[in-house]
């Protein structure tokens, strides 16, 4: 049974494409965009604590743009390896040269849902479906 496109699931609209948010009313491309960011206030995150990071995205196009703005925070897992997770950030519509800052804090406190292991970790930006340069960040021992 085939689901309508309004119920698409959290995981499948974070692999979507960016020609697909076009057509969802998202509009602009990676080269519409100046990205200064994620830029985390530490790099260093005790076990339980947050990562808090701002970024600021300007429009150097001379159209609008409409802008899905996401953040992928890759996990380390048990095994070493980082495993990428895509939370929403914010939906902004700016004008040729309008710019946005965005500020956002990231619990790493213990939740049933998941499990945390402390080694490097990273966080980069996805606007309109284009993932932006990752920083580098370390959870620490609990």
């Amino acid at each position: 049974m085939t689901q309508p496109a309004s119920s698409t699931t959290r995981k499948q609209s974070a692999r979507i494409e960016p020609n697909a948010l076009h057509l969802v009313g998202f509009h602009g491309s990676r080269d519409d965009l100046t990205v200064v960011g994620p830029l985390p206030e530490e790099t260093d995150i005790p076990f339980g604590g947050a990562l808090t990071f701002t970024a600021r995205i300007t429009n150097i196009s001379q159209q609008p743009v409409t802008l899905s703005i996401d953040y992928v925070i890759h996990h380390m897992k048990a095994n070493g390896k980082t495993a990428p997770k895509v939370f929403k950030l914010a939906k902004r519509a700016l004008n040729p040269g309008q710019s946005t800052e965005l500020t956002r804090e990231h619990s790493f406190r213990p939740i049933s849902t998941r499990v945390y292991y402390p080694g490097a970790h990273q966080v980069q930006l996805q606007v309109n479906g284009h993932q932006f340069d990752a920083v580098d960040f370390r959870l620490l021992q609990p």
